[in-house]
């Protein structure tokens, strides 16, 4: 088999996702098209068996209404307390927990501002859990700002007069075309002479695997295969090596994935860019990857990319910086996907 290196391609805008904060229990982060989500967090130096996480997320348009939600209870909540006092909101269930009622928002924010703890109990009145408000109140104000909801009548933390029509458009996301897929096609062999010569090529040799000397390939792409070349594993993340071979005629060009973001370019610099827990995922014909902060899951980076012919383009990223029980992460970037 004759293995080719493949040019590399030209470098593209980066996307930039957003960085996250955290006001106490709180952290709070909004995407590129000012969709926000707030998260209470487990408190610091507490029994975590006693607290419950909770979010509120909301999109960047006027209309758009917040969404409160108790996720992966047990059980379903009967009611909230906010400071012990007993408010006037019911819940719907979700895929992923419990949502107040849209109609109950506005007296349950109108509390919120107000309180410090809330707690939810369940029909037979035995507790489920306390959510800290510590810091909720600067998270809000924080996500209506971003929003530019702040003075409108559509504002979480610091609500006025102004009417909704004072909310800004939010700005509209980028728009990635998939490169045409590849049917009926099987991926392009990679016998054990090439792979080995591609792990010389970026200093990953088989005992910094840590496991199986093995790799996967995939045809994401007409002519085209991913290689993600396996190189080092720890206790809940797995390292992989991206590359790109192309069929030139007889021949396999083939060279590191390009990515389309300054860690892609930084990365292919050092010959050695690496993806952690990465697959690819052929229903959505996305190159998925989560950065485990530890075995919880509680923290870390899920990035999902597609490829456009030339590169790999960041789809979609979610976040959790802080590891205090949270299993929801706020999403910091999104394209939107057009198939071919």
């Amino acid at each position: 088999m004759i293995w080719l290196f493949l040019a590399a391609a030209a470098a593209a805008p980066a996307p930039v996702p957003s960085e996250l904060e955290v006001f106490r229990d709180w952290i709070v982060g909004c995407d590129n098209g000012r969709a926000c989500q707030a998260i209470a967090l487990l408190p610091e130096n507490a029994e975590w068996e006693q607290w419950l996480t909770f979010s509120v997320s909301r999109g960047g348009a006027s209309g758009d209404a917040p969404i409160v939600t108790l996720p992966n209870l047990d059980r379903e909540p009967a009611a909230l307390l906010a400071d012990g006092r007993p408010l006037a909101v019911r819940f719907a269930a979700q895929a992923d927990g419990y949502s107040v009622v849209s109609d109950d928002a506005t007296r349950f924010f109108a509390a919120l501002r107000q309180s410090e703890t809330l707690e939810a109990r369940s029909s037979g009145g035995e507790a489920i859990g306390r959510i800290s408000l510590a810091g909720a109140t600067a998270a809000l104000l924080y996500m209506d700002d971003r929003q530019g909801r702040v003075g409108t009548v559509t504002a979480l933390a610091r609500p006025g007069a102004m009417p909704a029509s004072r909310v800004p458009d939010p700005p509209p996301r980028p728009r990635l075309n998939l490169a045409p897929a590849p049917i009926g096609e099987a991926a392009i062999p990679a016998d054990a002479a090439g792979i080995e010569a591609l792990r010389r090529e970026v200093g990953c040799t088989t005992e910094e695997v840590g496991g199986p000397d093995h790799h996967e390939a995939v045809a994401i792409a007409p002519a085209t295969t991913l290689i993600l070349l396996a190189c080092g594993s720890g206790a809940y993340n797995v390292t992989s090596i991206p590359f790109i071979a192309k069929r030139r005629g007889e021949a396999f060009a083939v060279d590191i994935a390009p990515f389309a973001s300054q860690w892609g370019r930084e990365q292919a610099e050092l010959r050695r860019p690496t993806l952690i827990n990465a697959e690819w995922d052929p229903q959505s014909r996305l190159l998925k990857e989560y950065r485990k902060g530890r075995g919880l899951g509680d923290c870390g980076v899920h990035a999902e990319y597609g490829w456009d012919g030339e590169r790999f383009q960041l789809v979609r990223q979610e976040e959790m910086s802080e590891c205090r029980g949270s299993l929801q992460y706020i999403t910091t970037w999104r394209s939107d996907v057009e198939p071919p």
